[in-house]
């Protein structure tokens, strides 16, 4: 089933030895704190594989499971195949609900995935195993999940490893990609039906793998809006190399050798996103440091260009990192804007590569408190776990706890961060992207910053918080923030939104459909009126029409073009009439109610003139 590949044992590096030293920054970065234990998260990593199991981790997820606006947590990897399950309580501690969770002993759990696939609007549970079938588990509250893996079309037993999400034809529902580790068994691309099953199109699709996949990332390799499937491959010298398929509009054109991602290496986990800062998506992937052609052990950076293929730069950059490693997560640790790269290894510390901003970067681990212990360390997620503003770090090491690693430096800076949410009542819009433009201290621009939605990938067997983070540095303001829905989709720009805040940026089709009911009603036109004007705050974003940051007349014009009932009716009853006009006399002088149609803060004169304008209407 696996093939004879054994996984070699790595030769002794000095730790650091062959790292290039880059540019430090001029203050000394805080140290992350390690505080799972304090947190409340007790989960303790088996010493080792299932027998015979191959040698190569567990995953884990971060992600609002609960819909609360705080993250949550799921883990893999307990002795006794308990799926740890913890709620954030709000402040960054967590409640241990594994025992009532509903998820079922995992004992050979590998990826996991966190994502709404029936679209009622809270996330379901997904989790990859080597031995065991692969389950989907419904989100039915109060963090418990429901097996439908058997309905679903799931619930096969393959070695499936990594796990990734993408909505690849653009129908509106989220599909799956599995990575499986056989040169017997192909990857599996499983289509979403829309009711509640799945079914694989990987051959149908021309994405078969044959390769010992191990993760998957869909990011829009092109830009034009369609997610293209990044595949790391073990083994792939004198085997199948990583491979990467361009989507034209719901089909695939492999691109591998004409891009250059075809590169041959005993390839594990994929880090992800724009790491040089020109709006389109790069690829690290770790690897073996082996002595062999054709890398030589390194692990490559793949830098995207404009026209042509890809460009090495790992030497350039300093991140050759010639150690045994697994997963690597690209994500800006101290909000000054660049994205920096943290990397799991095995036998030797963790690294974290900080970003100046110009090549090359530097290996910060040991002295940030991130390198990890002796264990063998292969999986790490990121996520602001105690909604200050910055990215912390979760890593799993093989024979120790799942260790919570407390970010302390992001907040010396500013920051923003937004959740893009589907169309209609679709929770996440997986696959968007944003590029945001901040105003420094002096009024100048800075560089576009550009993020993508990401479920799964830039990570090995894990799934970071999909929510976009923005680290802004010294900026003090933002002057403009374009989202991008996948699959061609919407566009919209928001301006002016307030720094160091949570937002949510909603499709044109939920603006003014406040209780998401999937229509433009008086109980949104209620809420509206009890909120007023003025700038926006976090949750009524959906209000802001023309996306200028703040809550105007403009807006109020808005509501009114997409209403379903005339304004001035307050009753619905289908005109305006004797009926409305008592309500507003009713109502004469109070403060928040629905008949303030001018939302001046109270009903009175301009309310009553507003009615009468539309008399009979």
């Amino acid at each position: 089933m696996f093939g004879p590949f054994p996984r070699r044992q790595a030769p002794i590096v000095l730790a650091g030895a062959f790292l290039l030293a880059g540019a430090a920054h001029a203050q000394s970065p805080a140290p992350f704190t390690s505080e799972h234990s304090a947190r409340g998260v007790v989960y303790n990593m088996t010493f080792g594989p299932p027998i015979g199991a191959p040698q190569d981790g567990y995953g884990m997820g971060i992600a609002d499971i609960d819909g609360d606006d705080d993250l949550d947590l799921v883990f893999l990897g307990r002795p006794d195949g308990l799926v740890g399950v913890y709620e954030n309580n709000g402040l960054g501690v967590f409640v241990n609900r594994s025992a009532a969770s509903g998820v079922a002993i995992s004992p050979s759990g590998a990826g996991v995935a966190l994502f709404d696939y029936d679209r009622d609007g809270d996330l379901d549970l997904l989790v990859a195993q080597r031995y065991h079938p692969t389950r989907l588990y419904r989100n039915v509250g109060g963090l418990a999940f429901a097996d439908v893996s058997a309905g679903a079309g799931l619930g096969f037993t393959a070695p499936v490893t990594g796990v990734s999400v993408a909505d690849f034809d653009g129908d509106g529902w989220p599909d799956l990609h599995l990575c499986v580790y056989s040169t017997e068994v192909p990857d599996k691309l499983l289509r979403n039906l829309g009711d509640g099953t799945f079914e694989d199109v990987a051959a149908a699709a021309g994405v078969a793998s044959l390769g010992l996949g191990y993760q998957s990332v869909w990011s829009d390799h092109d830009r034009d809006s369609w997610p293209d499937l990044c595949v790391s491959n073990d083994r792939g010298v004198g085997n199948v190399p990583n491979q990467l398929w361009r989507n034209d509009g719901g089909s695939f054109i492999d691109v591998s050798a004409p891009t250059g991602a075809d590169v041959s290496l005993c390839s594990m986990g994929i880090a992800c996103g724009d790491l040089n800062g020109d709006a389109r998506p790069d690829y690290y992937f770790t690897n073996l440091p082996d002595p062999e052609p054709p890398l030589f052990g390194v692990n490559p950076l793949l830098l995207s260009a404009a026209k042509g293929p890809f460009t090495r730069g790992e030497a350039e950059w300093g991140v050759s990192n010639l150690r045994m490693s697994w997963g690597a997560v690209f994500w800006d640790f101290d909000n000054d804007s660049d994205l920096d790269l943290y990397v799991n290894n095995e036998f030797q510390p963790n690294a974290l590569f900080r970003n100046p901003g110009t090549p090359p970067m530097a290996d910060i681990g040991v002295s940030m408190g991130v390198a990890g212990s002796a264990n063998l360390s292969f999986a790490s997620a990121t996520g602001d776990l105690d909604g200050d503003g910055d990215l912390d770090l979760v890593i799993n090491n093989y024979g120790g706890p799942v260790r919570l690693l407390m970010n302390q430096e992001g907040s010396r800076r500013n920051w923003i961060r937004l959740r893009v949410a589907g169309e209609g009542r679709v929770r996440d819009a997986v696959g968007a992207s944003a590029t945001l433009v901040a105003v420094g201290p002096k009024g100048e621009e800075r560089a576009p910053q550009w993020r993508e939605v990401l479920f799964g990938g830039n990570t090995y067997l894990a799934q970071n918080d999909p929510t976009l983070h923005f680290g802004l540095g010294d900026a003090t303001a933002v002057a403009s923030i374009e989202v991008r829905w996948p699959a061609g989709g919407a566009v919209r720009t928001i301006s002016s939104l307030a720094i160091n805040a949570r937002w949510t940026v909603h499709h044109p089709s939920r603006l003014g459909d406040v209780d998401g009911d999937g229509a433009v009603g008086s109980l949104d036109w209620a809420q509206f009126a009890q909120w007023g004007l003025g700038p926006l705050q976090p949750g009524r974003e959906m209000l802001d029409f023309d996306g200028n940051g703040a809550l105007g007349a403009e807006d109020v014009d808005a509501f009114w073009q997409r209403a379903s009932f005339a304004r001035g009716d307050l009753d619905e009853s289908g005109s305006v009439d004797a009926g409305d006009l008592a309500q507003m006399l009713g109502s004469w002088g109070s403060k928040g109610s629905h008949a303030d149609l001018d939302l001046d803060g109270s009903v009175g004169a301009g309310d009553l003139a507003i009615l009468l304008g539309a008399w009979g209407g």
